[in-house]
């Protein structure tokens, strides 16, 4: 990821550096500490519509794709995360079926 993306993205206050961003340390095989960031979805995304390249570019038709298909359909459903979280499926289920009462 480009650094300097990342500080115009923090430097214009489109998105707040406390809030995207985490620091994780690792140990590696040597023993040392080392010290990584870790950014969260936003800073993701707004990286993957800032960046030329061609994993960017599929990062943007992906996520076009996904974006598109909740706003046609009125929603989206992860079919992989219910089928691990059979408690979330319950709620969807539940969903459902108030919205066939009304």
């Amino acid at each position: 990821m480009s650094l300097s993306i990342l500080i115009i993205i923090y430097k214009t206050d489109e998105l707040n550096q406390k809030s995207t961003c985490s620091i994780l340390e690792q140990v590696a095989a040597d023993k040392k500490v080392r010290k990584m960031n870790l950014y969260n979805l936003d800073m993701i995304i707004f990286v993957g519509y800032r960046v030329n390249s061609i994993g960017a570019t599929q990062f943007r038709i992906w996520a076009t794709k996904i974006l598109k298909k909740h706003l046609v359909a009125g929603y989206t459903i992860n079919q992989k995360r219910l089928l691990e979280q059979k408690d979330k499926f319950q709620e969807l289920q539940e969903a459902v079926s108030f919205i066939l009462a009304i």
